[in-house]
């Protein structure tokens, strides 16, 4: 799972945490309310029972019976009973608070049930009549629990309890089902267009999302996307083929012509001449070979692979580029263990070593150096040479087709910018990277890194 469908579950989470939070508060709002909301009924038939109690207390053993009958209810309820004669005068003989005297003379006054006036307090006042049939009032004070205590009370009440547990428990499964449902066509369309990045171009989502919502229509323009995409790079590899091989026919004539003017005599201005052509015929040919090779690269990959030995072909290389060089005055050295086995395609790693060294050959001042590291899962090339370097915003284009730094540099050199292009595309066949980067002491420096097995 990605990151994205935890990001999604865990936002589905939170919002059920919030609504249970909610409702945790809501109930310990309505929990402290004093008396409950519901319980107005129940509250007036227990103030008129305290109330018979007390008085009948009264009347036995005067004040001294309804301090006992309060100290026993606050021992085994928590709650205080205070009784009032008709007047207000208190019949306690414990001191009475001033917010429960003001309590009794509201209900004298207003002849309901009367609250604390502040919700801090837990404290009722009303009218009763006595068991000896006279009128008196009560005032009933409630301890308070504290509010951590309230809460928990609250939390582990009525539905709030295992009810809660096991609401929690079928809310996650709704969650992680329902951000699984969200995020597996995400996943599908990634997959799909990873394998078409790859160069997988029959890569297509086709009925993996179905439906009639957003997803599915996205995953149906991907699909009419991978067609498009399909058919133009079909297109212009068989227009890239049909193009070099068309030309081939002419160069060939070209040079069946140019042998057969070298026959007769010539002037030294029309000799010339005919080599100049010779030569851009020459490059022409080199350069359609280099299209149809790259044009080859663009797909999948079917040659086979075999064991062989990367230094002896780093120093095969070498050694035939080492005539180019010595004709520019530039010496080739390889820093290499004495041999290193190697999984892969011959021919083609052979290509890219070759096209990278003699473009190092081009631009050095006078040497070029080639060195092999190995670590435990990668083998590391490594082509340096002591030019000017490239600019660094550059570096990054160096390996794509037709791209020159500078043309007339490039043109003077005969390049045409796809040496580069075509070793990098062998590398990436053998599921390797190639960089470039400017060396502190000046030069371009071409690495190389391939998987050890690069067969695998």
């Amino acid at each position: 799972m990605g990151r994205l469908f935890w990001k999604i579950f865990a936002y589905f989470i939170l919002i059920q945490v919030m609504v249970f939070v909610t409702v945790v508060l809501l109930s310990f709002q309505r929990d402290s309310e004093f008396p409950p909301l519901g319980d107005q009924n129940l509250v007036r038939q227990a103030l008129a029972e305290y109330g018979r109690r007390a008085s009948s207390a009264y009347v036995r053993e005067g004040s001294s019976g309804v301090d006992k009958f309060s100290r026993l209810l606050w021992q085994r309820t928590g709650i205080r009973v205070v009784l009032f004669d008709g007047d207000g005068r208190a019949l306690n003989s414990r001191p009475i608070p001033k917010f429960v005297r003001h309590m009794v003379q509201r209900a004298r006054h207003s002849g309901e049930v009367v609250t604390a006036p502040h919700r801090r307090r837990r404290a009722l006042a009303a009218g009763i009549t006595g068991s000896d049939g006279q009128r008196y009032y009560i005032a009933v004070v409630a301890t308070r629990p504290p509010t951590a205590t309230l809460l928990l009370h609250t939390i582990g009440h009525g539905f709030l309890a295992l009810r809660l547990l096991l609401l929690l428990a079928v809310t996650a499964i709704i969650c992680y089902l329902l951000a699984r449902s969200l995020t597996s066509p995400i996943i599908k369309l990634r997959r799909a267009t990873q394998r078409l990045a790859a160069g997988d171009l029959a890569s297509r989502i086709g009925t993996d999302i179905s439906g009639n919502n957003e997803l599915a229509g996205l995953a149906g323009d991907f699909d009419h996307m991978a067609d498009k995409i399909e058919t133009l790079l079909t297109t212009r590899q068989t227009l890239l083929r049909d193009i070099s091989h068309e030309l081939r026919s002419p160069l060939t004539r070209l040079g069946i012509a140019l042998e057969l003017a070298r026959q007769h005599p010539a002037t030294p201005s029309q000799d010339k001449a005919l080599a100049r052509i010779a030569t851009e015929a020459e490059r022409m040919n080199i350069l359609i070979g280099q299209l149809l090779e790259l044009n080859r690269l663009d797909e999948p990959l079917t040659s086979p692979r075999h064991n062989f030995d990367l230094v002896e072909l780093v120093q095969e290389i070498s050694a035939d580029a080492t005539y180019e060089a010595q004709q520019r005055g530039v010496t080739i050295t390889t820093q290499t263990a004495p041999h290193l086995p190697c999984c892969g395609n011959r021919a083609l790693l052979g290509r890219a070593l070759e096209n990278v060294i003699r473009n190092a050959v081009h631009y050095t001042t006078d040497t070029v150096t080639v060195q092999i590291d190995t670590t435990e899962d990668h083998i590391v090339i490594r082509v340096n040479d002591n030019g000017s370097g490239v600019p660094q915003s550059a570096l990054a284009k160096l390996f794509q087709p037709f791209y020159r730094v500078a043309d007339a540099r490039e043109r003077s050199s005969g390049g045409s910018g796809i040496g580069l292009a075509i070793a990098a595309k062998a590398v990436q066949h053998h599921g390797g990277t190639i960089t470039a980067r400017n060396c502190a002491g000046g030069g371009l420096e071409v690495e190389m890194i391939l998987p050890r097995q690069t067969g695998a």
